[in-house]
Formats: structure tokens, sequence, C-alpha cells
């Protein structure tokens, strides 16, 4: 079921399937905004206060906005000027393009189709949101390349989810399988910090760190387990979206409690810093790039 809605003082679209009730900003790069369980009410994403939405403007600074709930990153999380090649002295956006740009929306039966063209690259954005199977909620992504030569990119989910002590980060890694982190302490033995769970809401000195799994995905999956038992799960093709990032924050980062879900299609948080690690990501001259994210509770 597919309803016109509001969220604060933006105009949203609510897709319900199975438990699930999502709320998408299309006004604001297709942002899911909210995602609950409709049997009980819960909230999984985080959520600001204020009944004003902090708006992320074109040229303005991401962390300064909204910085909630689950944004599409594309075609880099942190800025990024190639030195050279066709794209050299143009500089990827913090946190890309996509999540500043209203969308264009379409709904067809049962779907919703959002659609943006880049102002700074020519490459055509599409998110159809629809009904998956077992009651969970797909996303899926058409990203065409529109230029007549390679387009460096990182596409990168950027999910914060609501922070509880009880809760467990699932990922098809275990303990012995290599990360690389990205930021956080400058010394692990002086605070050893777990990979999987919070520590403990602090809003002070509560650390914030992020690594990426070195390997590419075994499985196609992450997600969040709670002391309950409930599962909110992502389920994709691991050829398609070949790694995985998390970001844990015990309350330094803006005094939030939150675990962030990054799969994405390139590690490190831009092309460039990718590359340095031995590993491109790149779409061919008018080459389309799909692939479908299935959103569900287990």
């Amino acid at each position: 079921m597919i309803i016109l809605s509001s969220y604060k003082d933006r105009p949203a679209l609510i897709v319900q399937s199975g438990r699930l009730q999502a709320a998408f900003l299309y006004q604001d790069g297709g942002k899911m905004i909210s995602l609950k369980d409709r049997t009980d009410g819960q909230e999984f994403l985080v959520q600001r206060p204020g009944e004003e939405y902090k708006v992320l403007e074109y040229d303005g600074s991401y962390v300064d906005s909204e910085c909630s709930a689950f944004d599409d990153l594309f075609p880099t999380v942190d800025p990024w000027t190639p030195e050279e090649g066709d794209f050299s002295g143009l500089t990827y956006p913090d946190h890309g393009e996509i999540c500043r740009m209203p969308m264009e929306v379409r709904i067809i039966g049962e779907k919703v189709i959002l659609s943006a063209r880049s102002k700074l690259f020519r490459f055509l954005y599409q998110k159809q949101i629809s009904c998956g199977a077992g009651g969970g909620i797909d996303l899926t992504y058409q990203i065409t390349n529109q230029n007549d030569a390679q387009f460096p990119f990182v596409w990168a989910a950027h999910c914060m989810l609501q922070g509880q002590d009880d809760c467990r980060v699932l990922t098809p890694f275990g303990e012995e399988n290599p990360r690389v982190m990205m930021f956080g302490p400058d010394s692990e033995e002086e605070r050893p910090l777990p990979y999987d769970r919070l520590v403990g809401f602090d809003a002070e000195e509560g650390p914030t760190y992020k690594y990426y799994f070195a390997e590419r995905v075994p499985a196609g999956f992450c997600g969040i387990q709670y002391g309950d038992g409930k599962k909110l799960m992502f389920r994709y093709d691991k050829k398609k979206i070949p790694f995985l990032g998390i970001w844990l924050n015990n309350g330094m980062f803006q005094g939030l409690y939150n675990i962030a879900l990054e799969p994405c299609t390139c590690p490190y948080d831009s092309p460039g810093n990718a590359m340095e690690h031995g590993i491109v990501c790149s779409l061919r001259p008018r080459e389309t790039l799909t692939f479908t994210i299935r959103l569900m509770l287990e």
C-alpha cells in the first residue's frame, strides 16, 4: 500500500508491506526517513527532535542538516576531487550528490519510482520502492552513466539505526576476518572496543568509530538483532554490493546513540581512497548498474 503523507514539514510517501512501514522524502534525495514495525510501533531509524526538517541544501553541510535515518550516498561518502582523467578538478560533494537533490516521482500500481539527474556529472539515478517477498520492502536501484568516459563512484547505504544496549550487529563475517578502521579512538589498546555492539550511551565521551571489512562479503546480508530476538535484515546480491562498513556511535557524535549499516559497492569512503587500497569501482560509458536491497523483519 502507498500513502501520501508528510514528515515534519516535508512531503512524504509511505509504503506498507507485511509488518513494515517505511516513509520516504522524495524532495530530499529519496531518503527513507522512517522505518517501523507495524505490529508494535517500533521505530528503527534515528529520528531528530523538532517540528522542522533541516533540509540539506545542494551546497550545504551534511552533518549540519537533518543527518538521520537512511540516505543513499552516491557517488561518494567523503568529498573527493580526481586529479586526473575526464572528471579531474570536479569535486564529488560530501556524502554524495543524490542525498541533496529533489527527485521526480512516478507511482505505477504498487510501485514508487524516484529519479534524478546529476547537476555535476552525466548520470541518471533511479530508485524503485515496492513490496517484496515475505513482507519485505524492496529498494531497486538503476544508476546509468551517460558519459562517454569511465565514471569512478561509490554507492553506499547510510542507514542510521537507533541504538539499544542489547543490539547486536549481524554480518556474514567472523571474528577472524580483518577490518580496516576509518576513524575512532587513537589507541584501541587504551579502550578495547567491540565490533558488533554498542558499549553504552555517553553524550560527552561515548566513542564513535567506523570500520570496513577488508574482504568482500561472503554472503549478501547484514542486519541488527534486538534483545527480544527481533531481526531487521538487509539482503542483497553480494556481487553487486560486495563490501560492508559499520559505524558505531555511543554518543560522541551529536549526542546520538546509533548503529549504522553501510553495505556498499566500494569501501573506504571515496573512489580515490579505494583506489589507494587497490580497489576500483566504476561504470563504463553508457553502463547501467542495477541492484536490489530487501529490508525485512525475521
